[in-house]
Formats: C-alpha cells, sequence, structure tokens
C-alpha cells in the first residue's frame, strides 16, 4: 500500500507528463501553421516576381520599339533573359519556402514526439514510485501474532 505523499507523487508525475505532452502538440501545431504561412508567402513572392518580370517585359518592348529598332529575335532576347530569370527567382522562392515550411513541420513533430515521450517516462516513474511505496510498505507491515510473514501458515489453520 502507498502512503499519501507517494500517491501525490504519482499524481505529480503524470499530470506533469500530460502537461508536457499537452505543450508538444501544441507547439507541433503551431509549427504546422507556420509551415502553411511560408509555403502561402513564398508562392505570394514567386508571383510578385512574375508580375515584375511581366512588366519590365513590356518596359523593354517599349523601349525597343520607341528607339526605331525591328522586333525580331535579336531585340526579344531580353526578355527572354528576363522571362528566364524570373522564373528562376519565382522556383528558388517556391523551394526556399518549402524548405523552411519543412524545417517547421519537422521541429513540431520533434516537440510532439518530445511529448509523449515525456508523458510515457512520467507513467513509468510513477508506476515505479508506486512500486516503491507498495514494496517499502509491505516490508514496514508488522507481523501479527496469527501470521509470521514467512511460510504462509497461520495460527488458525
Amino acid at each position: 500500500m502507498c502512503t499519501g505523499a507517494e500517491m501525490m507523487m504519482m499524481g505529480g508525475q503524470v499530470a506533469g507528463g500530460f502537461s508536457r505532452m499537452a505543450q508538444g502538440d501544441a507547439e507541433n501545431s503551431l509549427a504546422r501553421a507556420d509551415a502553411a504561412y511560408e509555403r502561402d508567402a513564398s508562392e505570394q513572392q514567386a508571383e510578385k516576381i512574375l508580375r515584375a518580370a511581366r512588366r519590365q517585359k513590356g518596359t523593354a518592348r517599349a523601349a525597343t520599339g520607341a528607339s526605331g529598332a525591328r522586333i525580331d529575335e535579336f531585340s526579344l532576347g531580353a526578355e527572354q533573359e528576363i522571362d528566364t530569370l524570373a522564373n528562376e527567382d519565382a522556383a528558388m522562392s517556391i523551394l526556399t519556402g518549402k524548405r523552411r515550411a519543412n524545417s517547421l513541420e519537422f521541429a513540431g513533430a520533434s516537440a510532439k514526439r518530445a511529448g509523449r515521450n515525456a508523458m510515457t517516462a512520467s507513467l513509468f516513474s510513477a508506476s515505479q514510485t508506486g512500486y516503491d511505496g507498495w514494496k517499502g510498505a509491505k516490508k514496514a507491515a508488522p507481523k501479527s501474532e496469527f501470521y509470521d510473514g514467512t511460510t504462509g501458515d497461520s495460527a488458525f489453520g
């Protein structure tokens, strides 16, 4: 039988484990929300890059036409370079956002696992505390005149 103090210790250990598990779950949820934000922000940044590239292409074409030059394959080279660079920048923006998001999700999953592990550890710790209390109470039990505690024999039979 456990003492009241041991029971309180066991309750505290389990409550602490639940608390750490809830904290890990909350951190995971926040990390997932941050990851979604990172992905969305990177896609918006990529769209801004592509819009700016379209404006630059229009400006380049207007400048070519205003100069009196003929618009041919050679004069469109600047526009193609603008397209290529913009697409690369947009792809890098999305890739960077995905990497940040994956990193956040990994950190969140790690926090969740740590919380679950802490909960499991607290259960084992509480079990050990309870067992030690039971074992200690068993050893401390006084011997009665009816039962000697060693052979299983009693005075009644």
